[in-house]
């Protein structure tokens, strides 16, 4: 017997598709009056989703006029076969909430169900034939709940997958970001000079007064750790200053060396992962705006640095290696709308304590604030993110 969904459609596709997370469907039917379907971005996202994910067939219906009649024959009608149905009255306007309601009290069908689905809370409440409640029996990951707002994942730089794969990396993340965290404001610096690397080889000029103190202070703390070896600083023929150094064997990950930010993003990401709430997570993972992903300079892309998965719900995290902000607080709930719908939470973890106003600021927000991170062993952070998220032992 095949089960049949049947759904208003809602602005938000997280809605649209979180049924199936609950259940197996062969097909879906989404109702909506005229003018207020998904647009053909919509429908090509639900349709890949659905067919590729679920194995099953996701079809737009539009009702011919806006009334309670119209949509009473049209639950009718679809509903008037041998089938399994589950009619969704989570969203969409009550006409169509109050013709399921008509419906049921009238036909009193056996192989018809009325149910409420909330993503927040991962369960399916079932109101006829019985009432009953179903928890969430999967979940999307990240490339999937991001996929629904219209945007794709074009890469990203670590997952869950290769952590699991990697005991390496867990280390030398961890010891990366126990070297510099103390010295963020250094760091930064050290980062932002040119820098020409050859194989384990790196090279960087000194431009500034004072990067040869930087230098100083930074490579000091690598070469204590044994991160590098072999600093030597020279005076070129053109007279410019260089520091010339090499990466250790075992500093293998080489964006945790060049880029500033990376420390902070790996260790936050490491945290994520091994707390146990999330079921997906990545870090510097690199998105296109419009899911329509091409090679032309113009096409609309942004990163986040690190994005993961808390139930139902994308959790977007934006890390930096400074005092957190008001400006740091728009840009990641910005980003948060606009690539995980409404039910994604925004996250902003930063290196250094934040002043009241900001903590203030973040609560109206929304925005989950993890501040003073140079103080968090990996165990406390963990914590912090279990604070925010709790695990579901029920």
């Amino acid at each position: 017997m095949a089960r049949i969904l049947i759904s208003f459609f809602c602005a938000d596709n997280t809605e649209n598709i979180s049924p199936f997370l609950y259940g197996r469907y062969d097909r879906a039917f989404y109702i909506s009056f005229e003018g207020e379907g998904p647009d053909s971005r919509s429908k090509e996202v639900i349709e890949n989703l659905i067919s590729e994910r679920f194995g099953a067939q996701a079809v737009f219906l539009t009702a011919g006029e806006k009334t309670l009649g119209c949509a009473y024959r049209l639950l009718y009608d679809l509903t008037d076969g041998d089938g399994e149905y589950v009619i969704d009255v989570t969203g969409g306007p009550g006409l169509f909430s109050a013709a399921a309601g008509i419906y049921i009290s009238e036909n009193e069908k056996k192989n018809v169900r009325l149910s409420t689905f909330s993503i927040k809370n991962g369960t399916e409440t079932v109101h006829y034939p019985s009432t009953e409640t179903v928890k969430r029996k999967e979940t999307l990951n990240v490339a999937e709940l991001i996929s629904l707002s219209g945007g794709a994942v074009i890469s990203a730089s670590k997952t869950m997958r290769q952590l699991s794969d990697s005991g390496s990396l867990r280390s030398e993340a961890v010891r990366m970001w126990d070297t510099v965290k103390a010295a963020a404001y250094d760091w930064n610096r050290f980062c932002s000079m040119a820098n020409m690397r050859q194989g384990s080889k790196v090279t960087k000029k000194l431009s500034r007064a004072d990067d040869k103190k930087t230098c100083e202070r930074i490579t000091g703390l690598l070469s204590k750790r044994g991160i590098i070896k072999d600093v030597k600083t020279y005076v070129s023929d053109t007279g410019k200053t260089y520091v010339e150094y090499e990466l250790c064997p075992k500093s293998k990950t080489v964006e945790l060396y060049e880029k500033s930010g990376t420390a902070l993003e790996l260790f936050a990401f490491l945290a994520a992962s091994e707390c146990g709430a999330f079921s997906d997570a990545a870090t510097g993972v690199m998105l296109d705006l419009d899911g329509l992903i091409t090679k032309k300079k113009g096409d609309p892309r942004n990163e986040i640095d690190l994005a993961a998965v808390y139930g139902g719900r994308l959790v977007l995290a934006s890390c930096k290696c400074t005092k957190p902000t008001k400006e740091y607080l728009y840009e990641i709930l910005t980003m948060t709308q606009q690539y995980g719908g409404r039910h994604a939470i925004p996250a902003l973890i930063c290196s250094e304590a934040a002043f009241e106003p900001v903590r203030e600021r973040a609560k109206e927000m929304g925005v989950i604030l993890i501040d003073n991170a140079a103080n968090h062993s990996l165990k406390m952070l963990k914590d912090e993110f279990l604070k925010y998220f709790p695990i579901n032992t029920d």
